[in-house]
């Protein structure tokens, strides 16, 4: 049911009324519907109803499952595989886990609370920290050597402090290093309490780096340069004791100087040095070698008992004990005497007594001899001598060297020059040649051997001919 108004349009109604008309009316609608229209609209709207519900209920599932899902893989996420050569420990809440003593984590795949409740921190077990630049000069382009540098170097060009890094040595010089540190993790509760593990390394240097200056002032330069492992041991002592201190469970296993090097402006200097250095422990090792092959030939292996015995000899001459000295002298020649001395020392004494079996051979020939003429002797000396002078005289003139020369009686002063024939210049030379050869055989030695220039003759001192007087011969 409506009820109707009159029209704003109507031309009955004025047009000034027009807007009060309508404000002042409305109109209802009222729609009536009977009962079998709400059914019909309720079955208009079950379906989209069930199809609601329906989206609702699988809504309803995949987030569920989401969040099964989700837990699942929360769970999952405190699995963790500790790779060989790295150490860690876990902590609940931030509590350490583990029993006492056995809270580091072993290698391999470990389940575990994931984060935030529990959490696994690693660090690794063993590591290497090199310092390059610290304690290093500032060499230009990076393509440029150590030598190059030195060579380039200029005195008038100073080591700048915060370009150059270097470190002074006790004799107040400075020094270029580079360092390498390897270090293992013993404690790791201990570190990782008091250590962030991304921080290791950091602290690792700058406690290398106080140790290195502390160890360079008790060394010199030179030492420094020229000691191989006593400053790079001295140095790892200083740091694990500045670790020790800390509690941090870093246990320094070495530290290695792997470059070194003095100024670059004196380098060249102390290369040169050090060049002479070495060119004199070559010379010196030589001479010491050619010193022990002359001893060895001149006495044996055991010559240095020898050389003691002489030393001791010389001493006491020096000091004027005659009597020690006549008594070492004694010494010396039985112990040159025994079977363990060699060398020329051996082969003198053996030529000196077999000289002296010769030498009494022959003397026991002569006493022989001579005591067998002495009953000649006795019963007519001038006829026996007289005898022994003809004897020597045919012996003598029937060598083919002899030449035999006639001259006229009555002849009172005269000069004679007188030219041997060729033949027998070249008999008497034979003859010469072999009576040495037949000495040196017999003698088996070199004469010179025994003979010592003016050089060696010392007036007031001992000799090295162990004289019994001491009077003369090669002093100390």
């Amino acid at each position: 049911m409506s009820s109707a108004h009159p029209s704003p349009d109507d031309p009955a109604t004025p047009a000034a009324d027009s807007h009060a008309v309508r404000a002042g009316k409305r109109a209802e609608l009222n729609v009536s519907a009977s009962a079998v229209d709400r059914a019909s609209m309720r079955e208009a709207m079950d379906p989209a109803n069930e199809s609601l519900a329906e989206a609702l209920r699988l809504s309803y599932r995949l987030l569920q499952v989401a969040m099964c899902g989700l837990v699942i893989t929360f769970l999952f996420s405190g699995f963790q595989s500790v790779p060989e050569g790295v150490t860690g420990l876990r902590t609940i809440f931030g509590r350490v886990t583990g029993e006492a003593g056995d809270e580091s984590i072993v290698p391999g795949l470990k389940p575990f609370w994931p984060y935030p409740v529990g959490e696994t921190l690693t660090m690794p077990l063993r590591r290497t920290v090199e310092v390059r630049d610290a304690f290093w000069p500032t060499l230009g382009a990076k393509d440029v050597t150590l030598e190059q540098a030195t060579d380039a170097a200029d005195a008038n060009n100073p080591i700048r402090p915060g370009r150059d890094g270097s470190v002074i040595t006790a004799d107040g010089d400075l020094a270029h290093l580079q360092l390498a540190v390897e270090y293992s993790v013993l404690d790791p509760v201990a570190a990782l309490a008091q250590i962030n593990p991304e921080q290791v390394d950091r602290l690792i240097e700058k406690v290398l780096e106080g140790a290195v200056v502390q160890v360079a002032s008790q060394f010199t330069l030179a030492d420094l340069l020229e000691q191989r492992d006593l400053p790079g041991a001295e140095i790892r002592m200083k740091m694990q004791s500045r670790l020790d201190g800390l509690r941090s469970g870093i246990h320094v296993t070495s530290v290695t100087l792997t470059e070194r090097s003095a100024p670059l402006a004196v380098r060249n200097a102390l290369r040169r040095v050090q060049i002479a250095r070495e060119d004199m422990k070559t010379a010196l090792e030589r001479a010491r070698q050619d010193a022990n092959s002359k001893l060895v030939g001149a006495a044996g292996p055991n010559y240095a008992e020898v050389l003691a015995l002489i030393a001791t000899y010389e001493s006491h001459l020096t000091a004027g004990h005659q009597l020690q000295a006549d008594e070492t002298l004694h010494a010396i020649g039985l112990r040159l005497e025994q079977p363990d001395i060699g060398g020329e020392a051996a082969r003198i004494i053996l030529r000196a007594k077999a000289s002296g079996s010769t030498l009494e051979a022959t003397l026991a020939t002569e006493t022989r001899r001579l005591a067998g003429l002495t009953p000649s002797y006795r019963e007519n000396p001038r006829q026996l001598i007289q005898q022994l002078w003809l004897e020597g005289v045919r012996e003598v003139m029937s060598k083919q060297e002899v030449e035999v020369f006639a001259l006229p009686p009555g002849i009172g002063h005269y000069v004679i020059h007188v030219k041997s024939s060729p033949d027998v210049m070249q008999t008497r030379r034979d003859v010469e040649l072999a009576r040495k050869k037949q000495a040196a055989a017999m003698m088996n030695f070199d004469m010179q051997s025994f003979q010592l220039g003016s050089k060696q003759i010392m007036i007031d001192k001992p000799g090295r001919r162990l004289d019994k007087s001491g009077d003369k011969g090669f002093g100390q």
